[in-house]
């Protein structure tokens, strides 16, 4: 029998947390309020939101007055306590872009562009880290979004060769120990901020599946040995297969990765590897199969399709045809999302954000 302790640290810790959390929803509130809202004890309030207001995490704003008696002191989120960053490197019709975007903890923009950049490398995101870090002096969290999987915090198959095989988060950590630095893979980050943003604190499962025209920047270089680089026997195996189609899943709030990182990879289906090719028509069954061979397992509730490859009209294709593979009272949602940019950001931020808080995820007890 386990036995479970009662940590009085953390249970602070969580009481923090969602004090912090009700003053971020709820604007300028009161001890009462506030109270009343978190179900915490209004003594338990007072304590933490003076030590909040200490560190300035949370100030004092107006006091209100109920027409008797002193009036009630107000309190309010300080947003910019702290920023939070988050950059990404894709790949457009042949071009290399790279996005960063810099938030306060309220989500307010203090920063944001995309530009393009020649190649995608470790040394383009320590100077990126580095120009924000210098320029925003509260900067306390970073998340970093590539198109690849990570496995014990190491690049594995990436759309860009410069960074496979590399410890990146470590790397990055080392460089900037005054962050809290997330690598997260590409689908998985936009699949998350299309959860935060749509379904937040609902028990559902979201699909991202993306696949575009231009599949790969550097790939067909490394299989006929232009670019000189050291792959081991796992990446060397990979690099066999197309990997035109990723895709990321958020069931509950939470991204599931895998064990290895590798939950997403769907260009490695079997059924995949018969039949990808560059016919439309082949493509268009390609991906009714790879949902076919999702719902099963998880069981969607939305499965969005993103990327330069989809429109309206082979949407629909698809759709027709996972019909005949699944049961319609199975079948998912199926949704186009032309530009994923801001779910993307989104994900992102948040899951920096979320690097920032004691690391309890906050659920609501069904009856």
């Amino acid at each position: 029998m386990q036995i479970v302790r009662n940590d009085i640290t953390k249970v602070k810790e969580i009481n923090v947390e969602i004090i912090k959390s009700s003053l971020k929803r709820m604007g300028s509130s009161t001890k009462a309020q506030i109270a009343e809202e978190t179900g915490i004890s209004v003594a338990t309030c007072g304590k933490i939101l003076n030590e909040l207001c200490d560190s300035r995490e949370v100030i004092e704003t107006a006091q209100t007055s109920a027409g008797y008696g002193r009036p009630a002191k107000c309190y309010a989120y300080n947003g910019n306590f702290a920023l939070v960053a988050c950059i990404y490197i894709a790949s457009d019709m042949g071009k290399v872009l790279l996005s960063a975007k810099v938030s306060n903890m309220l989500g307010e923009v203090q920063e944001e562009y995309t530009l393009e950049i020649g190649r995608a490398s470790f040394d383009v995101l320590e100077t990126t880290v580095g120009r924000l870090v210098e320029k925003h002096d509260t900067l306390r969290a970073v998340a970093i979004g590539i198109p690849g999987y990570i496995t014990d915090g190491v690049v594995g198959l990436c759309n860009f060769i410069d960074l496979m095989g590399l410890p990146l988060r470590d790397m990055l950590q080392e460089k900037f120990p005054q962050l809290k630095i997330q690598v997260e893979n590409d689908m998985n980050a936009a699949a998350y901020g299309f959860y935060k943003g749509n379904c937040n604190e609902k028990e559902t499962t979201v699909a991202f599946i993306y696949s575009p025209i231009d599949a790969r920047t550097g790939l067909e270089e490394m299989r006929t040995g232009i670019a000189e680089v050291e792959l081991n026997n796992e990446q060397r195996t990979l690099l066999q297969y197309s990997v035109n189609y990723g895709a990321g899943f958020v069931s509950s709030g939470k991204i599931l990765r895998g064990f290895s990182g590798f939950a997403g990879e769907v260009s490695f289906l079997p059924i995949v590897r018969e039949l990808a090719s560059e016919n439309l028509q082949a493509s268009v069954e390609v991906v009714a199969y790879i949902i076919g061979s999702i719902v099963p397992i998880l069981n969607p509730e939305i499965v969005a399709l993103t990327g330069s490859y989809f429109d309206e009209k082979n949407v629909e294709t698809i759709r027709s045809r996972c019909l005949e593979l699944i049961s319609p009272q199975h079948m998912p949602q199926i949704i186009l999302r032309d530009d994923v940019h801001e779910e993307y950001v989104n994900g992102l931020i948040n899951l920096a954000l979320e690097e920032l808080s004691c690391g309890i995820m906050l659920v609501t007890q069904r009856a």
